[in-house]
């Protein structure tokens, strides 16, 4: 049953709730937490005392408006903190506060177990063949390409028909963009308004923002349920690897009422990428016979390295001026 619905959910938007993932709900409390405290300093001390995210290390800590998710939006209202896994690389914890790298790593291992766990319930939900139930569990036992990141969305101006979406140009909490990798784990701090969702269409897996314009209508809410539930969605990398049987989720934060706006946000997601070296080519039951994948083969970093290359072309072309 709960196979069934993982597929229909991967099928028709790529977005999911999951409850019972192997992370207890104080654990989610604590990272949280442990997040407030380090988001809370004055941005002259994060600035300073903390390590800076680089595009080469992809770790550290992201000032506001350092990162463009859609570059045809002004850049986004938020700041981040990216850790990667302590087996594979040298995360710089100056600066942090007391506790926050014990507190992480916590986190970080529980979120490990549960995307093997679910993983294999992918599988299972492809009604792959049984001796390939670990198709794309095999896939990440060093979580070498694997990101955890804190993202906070200070207080902000708020103005209608401009910061909740509805201005393709204006700056919003994070612009539309479908994630890069294969799922992601989301965690949100209570309900946190302002997540919305939509699905990609088919042969889309290489659009960097997504089918259609940031403006248009059909966006979906998805508010957080709180507790230990998770919402989960399909990275552009699932999309690509399953040969569409499975649909990227394109999403976006907006601001979606001045209240909101007034209020401190914070999510936590975990972006789960095959390690590297891994081909990404479809399973032969997900390709119908007599037909071609749609998607050539190829790796796991060169995926990644030619969507970084995709965005950074988007960013450096010409646009309409407009928004704030």
């Amino acid at each position: 049953q709960v196979a069934g619905q993982i597929n229909c959910a991967m099928s028709a938007h790529g977005f999911l709730y999951v409850d019972h993932l192997g992370i207890e709900e104080e654990e989610i409390v604590a990272a949280f937490d442990a997040g407030r405290a380090l988001f809370e300093r004055q941005s002259c001390e994060k600035s300073s005392a903390l390590a800076q995210w680089t595009p080469q290390t992809n770790m550290g800590y992201v000032p506001l408006k350092g990162e463009h998710a859609n570059p045809t939006r002004s850049p986004d209202l938020h700041e981040a903190f990216v850790i990667k896994s302590r087996r594979c690389f040298e995360n710089d914890f100056r600066g942090t506060p007391a506790g926050f790298e014990e507190t992480t790593s916590i986190f970080w291992d529980k979120a490990e177990k549960a995307t093997r766990r679910f993983q294999i319930a992918c599988a299972l939900a492809l009604d792959l063949p049984v001796s390939d139930l670990d198709f794309f569990a095999r896939t990440t036992h060093r979580f070498d390409m694997t990101a955890l990141k804190y993202n906070y969305y200070p207080p902000c101006d708020f103005e209608a028909g401009s910061y909740d979406g509805e201005c393709g140009s204006a700056a919003i909490r994070i612009g539309e963009h479908t994630d890069f990798g294969i799922l992601t784990f989301l965690f949100l701090d209570g309900a946190a308004p302002g997540l919305q969702v939509r699905p990609s269409l088919e042969g889309d897996a290489l659009n960097i923002v997504g089918s259609s314009a940031a403006s248009e209508k059909g966006w979906t809410e998805a508010p957080g349920r709180g507790g230990a539930t998770a919402i989960v969605n399909s990275g552009s990398m699932l999309a690509q690897w399953t040969n569409d049987h499975w649909r990227a989720s394109s999403h976006r934060v907006v601001v979606p009422s001045a209240g909101e706006a007034a209020r401190s946000r914070y999510s936590l997601p975990f972006f789960v990428t095959p390690d590297v070296g891994t081909v990404i080519s479809a399973h032969p039951s997900l390709v119908p016979v007599g037909e071609q994948p749609h998607y050539p083969t190829i790796t796991s970093e060169e995926y990644f390295k030619n969507r970084i290359e995709a965005l950074q072309i988007l960013k450096t072309a010409p646009r309409a001026i407009g928004g704030v």
